[in-house]
């Protein structure tokens, strides 16, 4: 990497770091809100709203930890504010780092996880919507 690009490197670094703190404090604070400040009786919508910003925080826990990074075959260049290059129907998602002297198989697999929690949220998402449509037009 070109010395001209390792201050954008950083500052997309930053960004990621202050995007977990972020995240993690905010959905802490949503989880305590939605636990012990709402009054009326949801039902399973109420867990719905537990759930999401729990897996929120691992999400942006392992993206903390494995900082992933995509190399964009087509800039020949390495891209750190995205975590995903898409080409057609294909994705390629990698670590170029060893978070805590991590064997190769075990990012594999780490990669794996963050990838299965990353459709676990956008799947909740629909659900979400769905909820809310059924319980508007219903």
């Amino acid at each position: 990497m070109t010395a001209s690009f390792v201050r954008y490197v950083k500052y997309a670094e930053f960004v990621a770091q202050f995007g977990f703190f972020s995240t993690t404090i905010s959905c802490f604070f949503f989880i305590i809100l939605t636990i012990f400040g709402v009054k009326r009786n949801f039902g399973s919508y109420k867990n719905l709203l537990i759930l999401f910003p729990a897996v929120g925080i691992v999400l942006a826990t392992i993206e903390f930890v494995i900082y992933p990074v995509i190399f964009n075959c087509q800039l020949e260049m390495y891209v750190v504010s995205q975590n995903v290059y898409s080409h057609n129907a294909g994705y390629i998602l990698y670590s170029a780092s060893r978070p805590f002297n991590m064997s190769k198989e075990a990012v594999t697999w780490l990669l794996a996880f963050y990838t299965g929690i990353y459709a676990t949220t956008i799947s909740m998402l629909s659900v979400q919507f769905v909820y809310r449509y059924w319980a508007i037009f219903a």
